[in-house]
């Protein structure tokens, strides 16, 4: 009996994703036991991978015709107006949009970002029929902050990657970053808290300076789950109510505006923020609602 012939087994080689865009061994984060220096290391190359996907995505710009630009918009705004006359308006993203924006909070449900989809496909197709939905408003809003932390974040030189990992650090924080704050809206700039003490680039995103001093300098007892959930659990329709609106441009404080819940429940975060009371009680004006007085929120939450 001849022998069994031994079959073959071709083996492919692939580099590991995580080292495609490594320039010299230095730049090898993987093995790094030491925590401050591989947070440096994922965020050079963070930087990295965020500068080569603009030039693709400018390249990618420029080559498309006219028949793959007329497709369903990027940002639908959809206008709403209540019993005052006043329009508001909300935006869906398409699905395009979520290649990268599938940023959630940890203690969101597993189906989270499929409930997004679904919701906003939904959505859509109400507003295409000319009849947007009241019931859609609660988890639109919440919608609206999920597009305003990825804005911001581009306008700051980030992308949403880089808010993923828990062990992120700000580009802020990144003594290598080439970074020039002067390209960065006003309201967005780094303050001195911000450049000397590290933290999580997802508390940059918001345009009020002193607020996002007093989260940096919580620390640990800011409890982050529970204000993201507070801000971007479009998934819970029956939550508190304590969140941000952002109803334009959010790099431009006087596009948002905080809930009465937010105030009484997140009143630390407010002081030295006059600004957000100001476009609050603008928002609410124009629909015809009461101003809010901070000091006696604060006073009876």
């Amino acid at each position: 009996m001849k022998p069994a012939a031994h079959s073959s087994l071709d083996l492919s080689l692939r580099q590991m994703p995580q080292r495609q865009l490594l320039r010299a061994p230095e730049d090898d984060w993987t093995g790094v036991i030491d925590q401050q220096k591989r947070r440096r290391l994922q965020n050079r190359l963070n930087q990295r991978k965020y500068r080569l996907n603009r030039k693709a995505n400018v390249g990618r710009s420029s080559s498309l015709d006219a028949s793959e630009t007329s497709t369903q918009p990027s940002v639908l705004e959809v206008n709403t107006a209540n019993n005052t006359g006043v329009v508001t308006t909300f935006s869906l993203s398409s699905a395009a949009e979520h290649e990268e924006d599938d940023l959630t909070c940890t203690l969101a449900p597993p189906g989270a970002l499929r409930f997004r989809r679904d919701f906003e496909a939904v959505a859509y197709e109400s507003f295409l029929r000319g009849s947007p939905r009241i019931e859609h408003l609660i988890s639109l809003r919440r919608l609206n902050v999920h597009r305003a932390i990825n804005e911001n974040i581009r306008a700051i030189g980030m992308t949403p990657d880089w808010l993923r990992p828990d062990e992120a650090i700000s580009i802020f924080n990144v003594s290598s970053t080439e970074h020039n704050v002067d390209q960065i809206p006003s309201s967005l700039r780094p303050t001195a808290i911000q450049r000397r003490v590290p933290h999580h680039p997802w508390l940059d995103f918001f345009p009020f300076p002193r607020m996002r001093d007093l989260m940096i300098i919580a620390g640990d007892s800011l409890d982050e789950d529970d204000l993201c959930h507070d801000l971007m659990a479009f998934w819970d329709t029956h939550n508190t109510g304590a969140t941000l609106v952002v109803w334009g441009h959010p790099w431009d404080p006087k596009n948002w505006e905080a809930t009465e819940e937010f105030v009484r429940k997140w009143h630390w975060l407010l002081a030295g923020s006059p600004e957000l009371l100001a476009s609050t009680n603008l928002w609410r004006a124009r629909r015809g609602d009461r101003a809010l007085k901070w000091r006696t929120l604060i006073t009876s939450s």
